[in-house]
């Protein structure tokens, strides 16, 4: 009865230090995350062993609405058992969407009469989609879009629109 009331003891203490690393990287996201605005939520939720994801809602000062970050965290296992680099990015959302597509139709407003512009999610660093423009000519030109996600944290995105078969320099490399 008593290895079982220890071995029971060491899983609950387990689970226990599982719940901490948790809160300890929610805590962490939190305070990195409070100069962009009220921080509102932030969950996480454990992978496996050695990685965790989850999200964070920010409000940042002024604004009418909160922005949601996707984050992930894994362990840095160099710098010990509970050390995670972590990074959080704006979701690719339908607000960001179309923000994306408000970019792109100013952007090419400048050089086109823009008929349309639609984006979509591909996945957590990438959007695809289209844009159809009217040239001085009267031509209508369909491009295909793409939007990367650019390595930084803020989560800024690279994008371009290519007429298909047009292997030209990118559009743009407007913000998000």
């Amino acid at each position: 009865m008593k290895r079982l009331a220890i071995y029971l003891g060491c899983a609950l203490a387990a689970g226990c230090s599982m719940s901490g690393q948790e809160d300890a990287l929610e805590n962490s996201i939190r305070e990195n995350l409070a100069p962009r605005g009220e921080v509102k939520q932030v969950e996480m939720t454990r992978q496996d062993g050695d990685h965790m994801r989850g999200f964070a809602t920010v409000r940042p000062a002024g604004a009418a609405a909160d922005s949601r970050l996707d984050c992930i965290a894994t362990r840095d296992l160099a710098k010990g058992a509970v050390f995670y680099n972590w990074r959080c990015v704006p979701a690719i959302d339908e607000a960001l969407l179309t923000q994306m597509e408000a970019t792109i139709r100013q952007s090419l407003a400048a050089q086109a009469e823009v008929q349309a512009v639609e984006m979509t999610r591909r996945d957590d660093d990438h959007m695809t989609g289209f844009a159809t423009v009217r040239d001085a000519a009267g031509n209508e030109i369909r491009a295909n879009c793409t939007a990367t996600r650019d390595g930084d944290d803020q989560g800024n995105f690279s994008w371009e629109c290519r007429p298909p078969g047009e292997e030209a320099a990118p559009a743009d490399t407007g913000g998000k």
